[in-house]
């Protein structure tokens, strides 16, 4: 072989590598929504004029985000709060609407999922109050469709598109729930579909607390919508969404913070390194976690980093009680677990810092790293 061929093969290795590079797929997240930045105002009509208190703050909204629309089909009918779908504070829902297994799905100590502000369609109580003196159930059934603004597919791999929410479904009578998704503006596309109706092939049972995970069959396309309905509801019981995904396989670098993720562990640990489990979050380089003292992680102990998802185990910590949270990130952001978990450290050898069983220099080193950060 000449100087030029060995010149030329090199430069082909060179392109093909740069080809498979670039070709190189990874699961983004494409749009991700938790309503929580939405600003909550003061409740008018439900605990007011229903019977359960007076008017509380940062409670309740009709906006939504930028880019989302909301139809009613009955608008100035039924207690103000739930003409439609609206955005609520998941615990104040529950509180002021009496419960009825609302709490399921927004009460953290009880592993509900809805956190913070949630979209709500609740049938039972729009129900419950008309201003103008009506009968809402009269004037026909409540319909409202909410629809999120446009997401870009560019360079999305057809058929890869996967959407996910979290939800909370009680279902009775002819309460309907439908999932439609739309390409570069076409005809909308049904998804999902549950009815009340326990002889129909979709009907779907009571399930207020679960994650709804989605395939979606994308074509080639430059961009989606999805729409959520709640139809047919005529004092039935509720349809409430929170933490809405979708992700899909993209070549480059990601433009969007990771997706959702959850840790686990045991309650009580009896070891100086704890080992917990990361749920893996689209889109994630690595994972931040961070051990506090509080549950509001004011009083950060340690930080350390977790190269993937799964089993990790803490470095060393002296013995004690913390709370654990793992932040998911990649290069466009970063994004923290759904849940944070309380653990107990109870090392048998309480100095054992590095938790190896044995008493050596590298406790000593670790006690000193602690020291000097200020851990007690």
């Amino acid at each position: 072989m000449n100087l030029n061929q060995a010149k030329i093969l090199s430069g082909l290795i060179a392109v093909c590598g740069m080809s498979a590079a670039a070709s190189a797929q990874s699961t983004q997240v494409l749009f991700f929504e938790n309503f929580d930045s939405v600003p909550l105002g003061m409740n008018v009509e439900e605990g007011i004029e229903t019977g359960a208190g007076g008017p509380m703050t940062n409670v309740w909204s009709p906006d939504f985000p930028a880019g989302w629309s909301v139809d009613f089909n009955l608008p100035g009918i039924g207690v103000l709060e739930w003409q439609g779908w609206n955005i609520a504070d998941g615990q104040w829902w529950a509180f002021t609407c009496g419960d009825q297994n609302r709490t399921d799905f927004v009460e953290p100590s009880e592993g509900g999922l809805g956190r913070g502000a949630i979209a709500i369609a609740d049938s039972d109580e729009w129900d419950d109050y008309d201003a103008n003196g009506l009968d809402p159930t009269a004037q026909g059934d409540m319909n409202t469709m909410m629809t999120t603004p446009v997401i870009d597919l560019t360079g999305v791999t057809p058929g890869s598109v996967n959407l996910s929410f979290f939800s909370s479904w009680r279902d009775e009578s002819s309460q309907t729930a439908v999932v439609e998704v739309r390409y570069d503006g076409g005809a909308w596309e049904e998804a999902l579909r549950w009815t009340s109706d326990d002889m129909d092939p979709n009907f779907h049972d009571d399930a207020e607390n679960e994650i709804v995970n989605i395939s979606l069959a994308n074509p080639a396309a430059g961009s989606m919508e999805v729409r959520f309905s709640y139809l047919n509801g005529s004092n039935n019981w509720w349809w409430a969404v929170d933490t809405i995904q979708v992700t899909g396989e993209v070549s480059g670098t990601a433009t969007n913070a990771p997706g959702y993720s959850f840790i686990a562990a045991d309650v009580f640990n009896e070891t100086g390194r704890p080992i917990i489990n990361i749920s893996e979050a689209a889109g994630a380089d690595d994972y931040t976690v961070l051990l506090a003292k509080d549950a509001a992680f004011t009083d950060i102990r340690q930080s350390s980093t977790a190269s993937a998802s799964g089993d990790y185990m803490i470095p060393g910590i002296p013995n004690g009680i913390y709370w654990v949270k793992a932040v998911a990130n990649n290069g466009a952001g970063s994004t923290d677990s759904e849940n944070s978990i309380r653990i107990v450290v109870d090392n048998p050898i309480s100095v054992d810092f590095n938790g190896d069983g044995n008493l050596n220099f590298f406790d000593v080193s670790l006690f000193l790293q602690m020291f000097n950060a200020g851990c007690p």
